[in-house]
Order: structure tokens, then sequence, then C-alpha cells
């Protein structure tokens, strides 16, 4: 079976490449799920590595980086009003975090409607979608096993996981426009479904569930098993838009959400996030997570003042929403098509093998991805800077 794809594993497979290897990176069952540990930081030094080995091996000279658009990281950087206490919290980096992580979690609940109780602060998101694994999937009290429910071609850091601890992956295609086809998942729901697990917005493909779908979908089946959706990519979306599923938790519903402080607030080396759930599952998932113990005092005072300051995240959402324009424009004038993304990223089919089109641009300065799904190979550009996407169409309309 065909499992969905992650960032970890298609930049994992580069090593592989480079030894002359063919492999599909749609493709995650045996060995691919099963390898080395689950690491963003590591994956991506691996997948920059994977392309200086290869101009080294064939004595080529090495490119300088102009755009690095690779790992849907924010290109405008942190907040001014996160970089001022970061500085602040340095005096104070000699100590644990003590009242920081309260004050976080409190200023979460008032915006999202829940009680501080509702929320578990984490080192980055990754660090929670292990733990969900572990007490899902691994967890004797939970009954180890089970069958995770999903969409094929989507974020498979917690899949992965979920299945090195014993439990099986079934995963619905998407729908003709990329979505997650949330009718196809009800009917496949069986007494061995142990939780459902969605990414909204998607990652790779950048879609979203409308709204009222997937509020009313996590109504209709949080009553049967718990519904975990992972909001890595939510603050791309004007607040107005956002499914209103915090509410749905602050109800009683069995709904856990992730969200993670490495997007919009471009906190992917700090290593903040957060989950939202009902409060008795976050206590018992504390005992699979380091938790709040685990962000510095640096980091937490950072977040206290990036989750705050709502002018730079519109900046940060508008200057992404013309640069994203720009790229459609731009693709279109080549005759190519996209799927419209609501994320910071960019997915379109290419024409030409994956590492082919990863060292081309690679050659000309862009660090960009690839992947394949239905043995269609596609491109997942993160979107950078308005110079960095002039940058990246330059290169382009060289190779193709």
């Amino acid at each position: 079976m065909n499992l969905p794809i992650t960032r970890r594993n298609w930049l994992r497979t580069g090593a592989l490449l480079t030894a002359g290897l063919t492999v599909n990176r749609s493709s995650f069952g045996g060995a691919a799920l099963g390898s080395d540990v689950w690491n963003p930081v590591a994956a991506n030094a691996l997948h920059e590595q994977t392309l200086v080995n290869e101009f080294a091996r064939l004595g080529e000279p090495m490119p300088q980086i102009k755009a690095r658009i690779a790992f849907n990281e924010n290109p405008h950087g942190l907040s001014p009003k996160a970089k001022e206490a970061i500085i602040k919290a340095v005096e104070s980096g000699n100590r644990y975090a003590m009242f920081e992580g309260q004050e976080l979690k409190k200023l979460i609940a008032e915006r999202e409607g829940v009680k501080p109780e509702n929320i578990m602060l984490s080192a980055g998101s990754s660090e929670l979608l292990t733990a969900m694994a572990v007490y899902f999937a691994g967890s004797a009290a939970k009954g180890a096993g089970g069958t995770v429910l999903t969409s094929q071609f989507t974020y498979d850091d917690f899949l992965g996981c979920a299945k090195k601890f014993g439990a099986k992956v079934e995963a619905v295609p998407l729908t003709k426009e990329y979505r997650y086809d949330l009718a196809a998942m009800k009917a496949k729901i069986t007494p061995d479904t142990k939780l459902v697990y969605i990414c909204n917005p998607n990652n790779p493909t950048g879609t979203v569930i409308p709204a009222e779908e997937l509020v009313a979908f996590s109504k209709e089946v949080s009553p049967k098993l718990p519904v975990f959706i992972d909001e890595a990519y939510i603050d791309f979306l004007k607040p107005e838009d956002r499914p209103a599923l915090p509410k749905l938790v602050a109800e009683g519903h069995n709904l856990f959400l992730t969200r993670t402080f490495s997007k919009i607030h471009g906190f992917a080396g700090l290593r903040l996030g957060y989950a939202i759930g009902p409060e008795k599952f976050l206590k018992e998932l504390q005992n699979y997570s380091r938790g709040e113990w685990n962000p510095s005092v640096t980091t937490l005072r950072a977040g206290i003042a990036s989750y705050q300051d709502l002018e730079w995240q519109n900046f940060c959402r508008t200057e992404n929403d013309k640069a994203r324009d720009f790229l459609y424009k731009g693709l279109k004038d080549k005759g190519y098509e996209y799927v419209p993304s609501f994320a910071n990223f960019v997915l379109f089919p290419i024409r030409m093998k994956p590492k082919t089109f990863e060292k081309e641009m690679f050659s000309n300065g862009i660090l960009t991805s690839t992947r394949e799904y239905n043995a269609q190979p596609y491109c997942r550009v993160s979107i950078g800077t308005q110079d960095e996407m002039g940058l990246f169409m330059d290169a382009f309309k060289k190779i193709v």
C-alpha cells in the first residue's frame, strides 16, 4: 500500500538517489517508514549535504545558495518584538523557565476560547506528533497497534512514528482537488480504527478542507474515536477563515490539535509548538513527552512576544500571498499548472525526474524540493521573499 509522503522521508531518499538507486518518494511501506529517527532538522541538513556530495562526486564547482526555499521556513524572520524579548531573556538563560509557559498558555487559551489546562507546550510540534504516536500506537494502556486512518499524500511524521510502534496506516486517496476526502474516510472507519489523522492545511499540497465540513466531520466522528488535526500552517489563513475547532475542544469533543511557531512566527530554529486538547488527555500525554520543560526560557519569552504581535503576523501573511501570486503567474506563463495553496509553499507537477530537477535548480543557487505521487514528479517550492521567488523563476525558466 502506498502511504503519504513526509519531508523527512523524501529527504532521506536523497542519499539513495545519490547512490544511483531509483526511489518512488510517495511509497512508504516497510523500510522507508521503519528507518532512522524522525528529525526534521537532521533531514534538512541531509537534503543539503546530499546535493553537496553529488556536486563533489562529479567534480563540479559548488554553487552559492541564493534562495533556500525547500523547508517552508519564514523568509522574513522573527518579529522585531520577539527579537527584543530574546535579547532581554539572555540574562535569564542560566535559569529554568518557571512562569513563562503558564503565561503563554493563558494567552493562547484566551484567544482560542479554551482553558489553559487545554494547552500543552512543546519544543516544536514534532515532539507532540511523536508523543501522540507512542500514546495511541505503543501504549499498553490504549492497546498497542490498531489502525490510524488518514489520506494519501500528506505529512506523515506522526504516521511513520505510529507505524514504528505497531500501528497500521490506512490512507484513502485525495480528491481530484488534492483535498482530504472526508466522506471516504468516514466510510473506512472500523472497530479497529484507533485514530483519525488530518493535516489542514495539508502538506505538501497546500489545500484546505472547507471549515464547515471539517467542523461537521469532527463533531460526528470524535464521539466515536479521537480526531487528530495537524494545524502547522493554520496561521496562513486569516482568523475568520479558520475552522472553529478549539471551540469543539471546549465543548468536550475528543479532538486534538497541534500547532507550531516554526512557520509564520519564524521559530524553526528556536523550536516552539503547542497542542489543544481535552485536559484529561493532555495529562496522560505528558507521560510520553517532556512537554513544557523542553522549550527554553529564551524561546518562551520570544513566543509570548511573537504571539501578541498580530501586526507582524499580518505582514508575513500578506507578503506570503504576494510572493505566492507572483509564483503563480510565472508558472502560468510557462504553461505549468499548480495546486492552489493556502500555506507558504506551492506544489506543482514537473516534467523531469525529481533528482535532475533538484540538481539543476541547485546548480543555479536555488535549494528546493521534489517528490512523486502516483508516478508523477512534483516540485514543492517554499514561498520566499519576492526577490527569492524571482530568482526561482529565473532558474526555472533556464532548465525547463
